[in-house]
């Protein structure tokens, strides 16, 4: 996705990771949860996550900006794309869009929105995807939310001469572009996610990103 944040322009596709990356402890719950009939990875990057997922339910959606998901790009030791990859690994997946994904009625029990919410430097555009995923949710349906809010990278570009403070983090300006870093931690993430339509179940730490796993609020209990 790209950003404007002045004069300067954020392409956040540029920091996604690949699978070989995933962090164990996201594994780990997510090999723990029960399965569920319909599943959504927003923000799916080079499917760091969605092979996981995708064991876990009969359908999965994988969301990303339309360059992320079209481009040409190392996945899996291929070159390929995103949708073109995801399509042959995981029969049961469609890949859409963000702007796809605006249009979209259907509700699924479970998302994972790991690593996204901190990598947008614009509150409205936050809003706006926090908002869509909350009405995205079956009643019973649980979104985990994750965010890397530490690690000695972060500390060094606070300390940075190229770093400018933006939002609740830093912009880092260098030769390869424009970085945004978020730093959500779990007290942020939590009320970020309570403003917009969540309700929180539980919130953790596990090394060094939160995890807030949140459901519908005011949903009335079926009769």
């Amino acid at each position: 996705m790209h950003y404007k944040v002045g004069q300067l322009e954020i392409r956040s596709e540029n920091a996604a990771k690949p699978a070989s990356q995933a962090s164990s402890a996201l594994v780990d719950w997510i090999r723990r949860m029960d399965s569920v009939s319909a599943a959504l990875d927003y923000g799916c990057g080079k499917l760091r996550y969605s092979g996981y997922l995708a064991a876990k339910c009969r359908r999965l959606t994988l969301v990303d900006c339309k360059i992320q998901v079209d481009r040409t790009q190392k996945i899996g030791g291929k070159d390929t794309t995103v949708r073109n990859y995801a399509r042959k690994r995981w029969p049961h997946c469609r890949v859409l869009s963000v702007e796809e994904f605006e249009g979209e009625q259907a509700k699924v029990d479970f998302i994972l929105c790991a690593n996204v919410l901190s990598t947008i430097p614009l509150e409205n555009v936050r809003s706006q995807v926090l908002t869509k995923l909350s009405q995205s949710l079956t009643k019973q349906g649980r979104c985990l939310f994750v965010a890397q809010y530490q690690n000695s990278y972060f500390k060094k570009i606070a300390t940075s001469k190229r770093a400018v403070r933006h939002l609740d983090g830093w912009i880092l300006k260098t030769p390869k572009g424009n970085f945004y870093y978020g730093i959500l931690r779990r007290e942020i993430l939590s009320a970020l996610a309570t403003a917009h339509g969540f309700q929180i179940i539980e919130a953790w730490i596990d090394g060094q990103s939160a995890y807030v796993l949140a459901g519908r609020a005011n949903v009335q209990p079926e009769r």
